[in-house]
């Protein structure tokens, strides 16, 4: 269909749509035949965009002596703009071919300013009602006859951004709240074994004790644990124009992407934290390698190990007991591990087994899987699977995480700034609860 004709069709469209929307009351006849205008609208709309496609759009449109745009480009790039003159002798941006204006000359000048753009962004964050009188007041200067702001481009009010690993271990540690900058807390120190909590037995005196001092028990002994607070900030200057003019919050948006960092945080400092200048993480803790146990091999993991791993958590600790991995290193290579026939053992059943089995989230050996992004990857020495209950972690918080917005610092150079702060420490007290499984021979 020459575009002259795909013109024609969409003028008497919206010629007759005008007409129906009218009305006072719409029939069933007449909501039918809207829906109808709407999809043919579109359909025209594609012949269209696929003319533009085939070559310069404004040639074309010359071509069919039909409606013409004084805004387009050359194939070279280079940007057209030419000067129309209706019967009345006012300058158009677009006219059809009875010379008619369809867009003045003013409402053209209008809708491209720059201050005509930041306002549409005040628009899309805030809406109508938040706007500022002289926001509002350029808008209108926009609106054309059907009361709508006039814009060439769709813009959604999201930016398109990852997502962030999730977030589970710290909601199983231990938290204690401190107004210091250091939690001190006695502990028991008993380590000869895992049944009883510390050295006092019974003896067996018989009717009458040997002494008065035979049954004497061996006497607990004290020690005590120290947890430090630690301090850790985070700024972001934004200019005052990308504020403004930001087709989103970017405020709203960067602050939510600050808590999202303290939260990835918590979970790496409970694994990684290397202890001095920061919380002390599981993996350095000094009896946690003490009690760990091999994977039987020096480089990968075997399924022998694994079990190895499960059965030395002492009874006690089983009921809260969870497998902690990454996804896409450790677990994919727990899921490759087959027996001698080529079953794989991490499955939800033996009556189960290839690709239909559970999904990889799937209990070990009847214990939950916790899958964090900050695990170690399989390699020799590393600890690519820790297993226990983590209530033995203690995180201690002093302030949780606050955000400032400074506006004064730099206002000379206009700009504001963003400032987070959080103090807390960390460490793993009752270490004879968790376990870890090293990659060694």
């Amino acid at each position: 269909m020459a575009l002259k004709n795909i013109q024609d069709k969409m003028a008497a469209l919206a010629t007759e749509n005008a007409a129906l929307a009218a009305k006072p009351e719409l029939a069933e006849g007449d909501i039918r035949r809207l829906e109808e205008i709407s999809a043919e609208g579109q359909s025209l709309k594609g012949q269209i965009d696929a003319l533009k496609k085939a070559g310069d759009f404004n040639d074309l449109a010359r071509q069919s002596a039909g409606m013409i745009s004084l805004v387009g480009t050359k194939p070279s790039g280079e940007t057209i703009v030419e000067e129309h003159t209706d019967k009345a002798g006012r300058k158009s941006i677009l006219v059809n071919d009875d010379g008619e204006m369809l867009i003045d000359d003013k409402t053209f000048k209008a809708i491209t300013s720059p201050e005509y753009a930041r306002a549409f962004k005040s628009y899309l964050r805030v809406g109508q009602n938040g706007l500022k009188d002289s926001e509002l007041k350029v808008l209108q200067e926009g609106i054309d006859t059907s009361g709508g702001y006039l814009v060439n481009d769709e813009i959604l009010n999201r930016l398109i951004a990852k997502e962030p690993a999730p977030t589970n271990l710290a909601s199983k540690v231990s938290l204690i709240n401190t107004t210091k900058d250091a939690i001190s807390i006695p502990r028991v120190v008993y380590t000869t074994d895992n049944l009883y909590t510390s050295g006092m037995r019974v003896t067996w005196t018989g009717e009458i004790p040997a002494s008065a001092t035979a049954h004497r028990v061996t006497e607990p002994s004290f020690g005590q644990v120290r947890i430090p607070v630690f301090e850790a900030m985070m700024s972001l200057p934004l200019t005052n124009s990308m504020v403004e003019d930001s087709g989103v919050d970017i405020v709203g948006w960067c602050t939510g992407k600050f808590n999202e960092t303290i939260d990835l945080l918590f979970d790496n400092m409970i694994i990684n934290g290397g202890g001095a200048t920061q919380p002390d993480g599981i993996l350095i803790n000094a009896n946690f390698i003490t009690n760990d146990v091999h994977t039987g091999a020096a480089a990968a993991l075997t399924w022998d190990g694994l079990i190895n791993l499960l059965y030395d958590l002492p009874e006690q600790y089983d009921r809260n007991a969870t497998v902690v991995m990454n996804k896409t290193n450790t677990a994919k290579a727990l899921a490759g591990l087959q027996d001698g026939i080529g079953r794989p053992y991490w499955t939800v059943g033996s009556q189960d087994y290839g690709l239909a089995g559970g999904r990889i989230n799937r209990p070990l050996e009847g214990y939950p899987v916790l899958f964090n992004a900050f695990m170690p990857n399989v390699g020799a020495g590393n600890y690519p699977v820790i297993f226990g209950d983590f209530t033995g972690y203690y995180m201690v918080r002093r302030i949780g995480f606050s955000i400032q917005v400074l506006r004064e610092l730099y206002a000379e150079t206009s700009q504001i700034l963003l400032l987070g702060r959080v103090r807390f420490g960390g460490q793993l007290v009752e270490d004879w609860r968790v376990r870890g499984q090293v990659v060694s021979a």
